[in-house]
């Protein structure tokens, strides 16, 4: 079993506290036998999800201008914005387009009840445009997925590890996440193997390919692994698996299969969305169960948006514009 060293150590607990108590766990075999679920829906009372974990870390130290980026309707952005604000923070961010469905609207709309929005013609655009909107300011990239922000994620994977030692829940085989910066899944799975927890993480890709390839997401765990001072380990060491198969037709275009683990989700308590979490469960839905037991790790917010929406103004001509038709061409 690998260790972080003692500054590894002093890293992780080098952090602004926005939550107290581990996130719940709880079987769920009425949607599939020998499925677990761990739920980062209402970590946090005003907006929960897994990118609160990355927000320890990436405000800790964080001046008074917070710049980030992401899809327009980014769960990061609203996050972001969320939480740094209540920090005293003022927070921008850089927005591109993406399709549109009803909940990205409301997050959108929401984002903007704390936010002031830039506006990038398409992922070229805001890579492109986010180093001069930072100028003077503290940033945080898409998804909040660097070193630092990925720091929350080892955290949780130790979290996992201790909940099965306690016996809340049989230790897993395998951990379901979606894939969309990778922040979530190198965490996790760095976070279990510290803590000698042996299961699988597989991540299921949201995102394209040319968005976030393979070798940078073993970048990404490299550093990680650097910051916390570990030896003899590499992310390529590291048990993921990753699953290709329900990207669908892009990034927020809904897979038939993604809606249906939606619905059937509500059978269990879970209120998802078809970005991300909706084809993380599919994914897990559709795994083989007779060799033991899985851990669906649902990410999304379950925390109302109403009054978000209810101090947020009506969103802009040009804000509008990042919302477009389903199944169009875009980014």
């Amino acid at each position: 079993m690998n260790h972080a060293s003692t500054t590894g150590r002093a890293w992780i607990e080098r952090r602004v506290e926005l939550f107290s108590d581990p996130t719940p766990v709880r079987e769920v075999s009425q949607l599939r036998p020998g499925l677990w679920l761990k739920d980062e829906g209402a970590i946090h009372a005003e907006y929960g999800g897994n990118k609160v974990r990355k927000l320890e870390y990436l405000l800790h130290g964080a001046s008074e201008r917070v710049v980030t980026m992401g899809a327009a309707g980014s769960h990061h952005v609203l996050a972001t914005a969320v939480h740094a604000t209540r920090l005293g923070h003022r927070v921008e961010a850089l927005a591109f387009p993406r399709p549109e469905t009803p909940h990205a609207r409301d997050v959108l709309r929401a984002a903007t009840a704390r936010a002031t929005l830039h506006v990038a013609a398409d992922y070229d655009a805001i890579m492109r445009g986010f180093d001069a909107l930072c100028a003077g300011s503290t940033s945080f990239p898409a998804g909040g997925s660097n070193a630092l922000g990925t720091l929350g994620w080892v955290r949780a994977g130790i979290e996992l590890a201790e909940q099965v030692e306690r016996g809340e829940l049989p230790a897993p085989r395998r951990v379901f996440c979606p894939l969309g910066t990778a922040g979530t899944v190198i965490g996790a799975a760095l976070g279990m193997r510290i803590a000698g927890l042996r299961a699988r993480v597989v991540a299921v890709r949201v995102v394209p390919a040319e968005w976030l390839t393979l070798e940078k997401v073993t970048s990404l765990g490299d550093e990680v692994i650097e910051r916390l001072g570990m030896r003899g380990i590499a992310a390529s060491d590291l048990d993921i698996a990753f699953d290709d198969t329900h990207l669908g037709a892009g990034y927020g275009e809904p897979t038939s299969e993604g809606l249906a683990a939606i619905e059937r989700g509500l059978t269990a308590g879970l209120h998802l969305e078809p970005t991300y979490t909706g084809k993380a469960l599919a994914a897990a839905l559709a795994a083989e169960s007779a060799e033991g037991p899985d851990l669906y790790w649902q990410t999304h917010s379950t925390v109302s948006l109403a009054p978000l929406l209810a101090e947020a103004p009506t969103l802009s001509p040009e804000l509008e514009a990042m919302l477009i038709p389903r199944g169009s061409s875009h980014v």
